[in-house]
């Protein structure tokens, strides 16, 4: 009786063993694959870095702002040039009709 008692803690101890054992070596697989994965990331941002290192600078910047009130001038007389060639274009529509 305490014989079969002891034999079963026994066994439940070498099962919990045997699965602790298990989940062991998957863990050490999972170490394995996620180290060689950041072996590949820190490779891949090495070779990132480099680039941005040979990566053109401009020295200068555009000077946009102060073209923006002539801007708005040219696109306004540009329209209204648009404006003269439809209204031509039409005339000349017409007279084709005639």
């Amino acid at each position: 009786m305490i014989d079969d008692l002891i034999k079963e803690k026994l066994e439940l101890l070498s099962s919990k063993i045997n699965a602790q054992l298990a989940e062991k070596t998957a863990l050490k697989e999972e170490i394995k694959f996620y180290q060689a994965e950041n072996r590949e990331l820190k490779s891949e941002l090495s070779k990132e870095r480099a680039n941005v290192k040979n990566f053109p600078i401009p020295t200068e910047k555009p000077n946009i702002a102060p073209e923006n009130g002539s801007y708005a001038e040219k696109v306004t007389a540009i329209t209204k040039q648009i404006d003269v060639y439809v209204e031509e274009i039409d005339k000349c529509i017409a007279h084709l009709g005639e």
